[in-house]
């Protein structure tokens, strides 16, 4: 088969779906990877082939920011409804514009794109392919249906594809986020299919620093802001201060465009670097403290680690309010971020025995899921197959 995958420019919308798309290639499988053009030379690294489609993320985030002028007057906790239309919404309908053509040239068997990637299923749509979504991280609440529907309807639109919002909410849902981090209620889209979520894929060009490689300790500290929150004005400097006073190596990431020398001049026990694999970092790790991005939270939850989460924006708040509820771990909200605070849910999260235990138990929900290689085969077993009567696709 030809599978497509198709995610917005940002790595945790496209990393999540990588094993997927690896056991696919695995498989015997064409597998081609459409995102933006900034993102796409990381993928070609990898040895995907890759489509270059639609605007870069830091285009969309600034025409994003033109169209919310307002937005730092908004409660972050409700930035995810106005970013779906503003920020995924216009996006998707600039790479549909490069995506749907070359998808009709392709003629993929299945499109396989993130939650809100829009174009997908255009692309879908007009190739004659099937599709499917795939979850990025804690799956979307019933009061996201209508604000998805909303803004696939407007992508949608333009290219006369009626339905096709119902349809995609219809279609099957990757679900790799564990049960105990599901929200309450009816999730947004209706057929759910567990996959497992994966740390991140680790290849022979990956490697971890030498100043990390050469420490015989394992026992680190991980703070993360991601790839896009990570120049959130004194929050990295409030969680750096805070975990400096604790008894563990602090290993920090900026982002592959931030400044390593931002902190000044630190201790031999703090570690500064743009990227970190986290695949290989997080098996050294005893804590996590991040935005609560959907790839490091699941990574670490693989790894049975507790986390403090200081969200930022879109499904973050989510993401850190299930994870409190699974009581693995702390969140901190917005202007509650002080060395003070970071340090005393630190210490909390390290020396309280009841996060690390409902960590490891989120991290067994995760090893039970189907993994990669049954979920593939059941999404690309022929419909005539007598064995596909519960055919995902």
């Amino acid at each position: 088969m030809r599978i497509l995958f198709s995610g917005c420019p940002g790595y945790g919308h496209i990393h999540p779906m990588l094993p997927l798309a690896r056991a696919a290639a695995r498989a015997g499988h064409d597998v081609a990877v459409a995102t933006g053009p900034d993102l796409a030379p990381h993928l070609v690294e990898r040895g995907y082939e890759t489509w270059a489609v639609g605007p870069t993320f830091a285009e969309s985030w600034d025409e994003r920011n033109a169209a919310l002028p307002d937005l730092a007057t908004v409660p972050p906790e409700r930035h995810i409804s106005l970013d779906t239309v503003a920020l995924f919404g216009a996006s998707a309908a600039k790479r549909a514009v490069d995506l749907v053509p070359r998808a009709q040239a392709w003629r993929p068997d299945l499109v396989v794109h993130e939650t809100v990637e829009f174009a997908g299923a255009l692309a879908a749509r007009r190739s004659g392919a099937t599709h499917v979504t795939h979850g990025l991280g804690v799956a979307p609440p019933a009061p996201m249906r209508q604000v998805l529907r909303s803004a696939m309807g407007d992508v949608y639109a333009w290219w006369q594809a009626p339905g096709l919002a119902d349809e995609v909410l219809a279609a099957p849902y990757l679900d790799i986020s564990p049960r105990a981090l599901h929200p309450e209620g009816e999730p947004a889209f209706a057929n759910v299919v567990p996959l497992r979520a994966y740390p991140g894929e680790v290849l022979p060009i990956d490697r971890l620093p030498a100043a990390l490689a050469a420490r015989p300790s394992a026992d680190l500290a991980y703070l993360t802001l991601g790839t896009i929150f990570h120049s959130a004005p004194g929050v990295f400097e409030a969680c750096l201060a805070g975990l400096r006073a604790l008894p563990l190596d602090v290993v920090v990431t900026v982002g592959r465009d931030g400044d390593p020398d931002r902190f000044g001049p630190q201790p031999p026990s703090v570690v500064v670097e743009r990227y970190v694999p986290q695949a290989l970092l997080l098996p050294r790790c005893r804590l996590v403290v991040s935005h609560g991005g959907a790839g490091t939270m699941l990574g670490a939850y693989a790894y049975g680690l507790p986390q403090l989460v200081v969200p930022q924006a879109a499904d973050q708040f989510l993401n850190a309010a299930a994870s409190e509820a699974a009581g693995a771990a702390i969140a901190l909200q917005p202007g509650t971020v002080t060395p003070e605070a970071v340090r005393a849910a630190a210490r909390r999260l390290l020396d309280e025995p009841g996060f690390a235990a409902a960590a490891r138990a989120v991290r067994a929900q995760i090893e039970a899921a189907p993994g990669v290689e049954d979920v593939l085969a059941a999404l690309t077993r022929s419909p005539a197959d007598p064995a596909n009567s519960g055919h995902p696709a």
